[in-house]
């Protein structure tokens, strides 16, 4: 929390300096979450894949700096599954046991742009970009009793939308949009395991929000 407060006084700091407007909100994220990954045994040196889809609905609160051309801002996401699962494993290697996994990405941040491309009926149509940092945290129960260490990523997102006032509120305003987000690949060893992983997620978006 004292990180995402951290970013949140910068983002106000450079919204007022440029004397922009303020929009604060939540958001009803919609997500796909697409994971698929490997793992290596230690002894045996045997190669287990697997792939995982979850729909999630996420809870995302943002706040945006506002402006004729579109919008600056940061999102934030409390936590997030992957999926989990668990297998038994049987052979003369040394790698016999129970073997559970699962994994969430937690304290997701996003600073994105909004750039507005074309106004329809009183509604703006933009192009959406944005770069996250999140932490991938791990609950495997090795047979030896050991785990994955949790590890930070980058993802890289991009979508469409668009947005508008909403009727008889004052100063509210909504957005509906399609996004798309590629975290870079996870990777961690233990006791000569190796996992890796990668995440992929497409959210529809659903926004309200209040300026001022």
């Amino acid at each position: 929390m004292k990180k995402l407060a951290t970013i949140t006084a910068a983002f106000l700091l450079i919204a007022n300096t440029v004397n922009a407007e303020i929009g604060i909100g939540v958001t009803a994220n919609f997500a796909e979450i697409d994971t698929s990954g490997s793992e290596t045994l230690r002894d045996s040196g045997k190669i287990t894949t697997a792939s995982r889809s979850e729909s999630e609905l996420l809870p995302e609160i943002f706040i945006e700096a506002r402006g004729d051309r579109g919008a600056f801002g940061l999102a934030y996401i409390p936590v997030q599954e992957l999926g989990s699962g668990s297998r038994d494993d049987a052979n003369s290697e040394g790698d016999t046991g129970n073997y559970t996994a699962k994994a969430e990405v937690k304290k997701h941040m996003m600073l994105y742009a909004d750039v507005n491309v074309t106004e329809f009926s009183g509604q703006n149509l933009y192009v959406t970009g944005g770069v996250s940092t999140a932490t991938i945290s791990t609950g495997e129960t090795l047979n030896g009793g050991s785990a994955y260490k949790d590890e930070d990523v980058i993802g890289y997102t991009i979508g469409a939308g668009f947005t508008g006032d909403m009727p008889f509120i004052n100063n509210a305003y909504y957005k509906l949009a399609y996004t798309y987000t590629d975290y870079d690949g996870y990777e961690s060893n233990n006791s000569n395991n190796k996992i890796v992983a990668d995440t992929e997620v497409d959210s529809i978006k659903a926004s309200i929000g209040y300026s001022f």
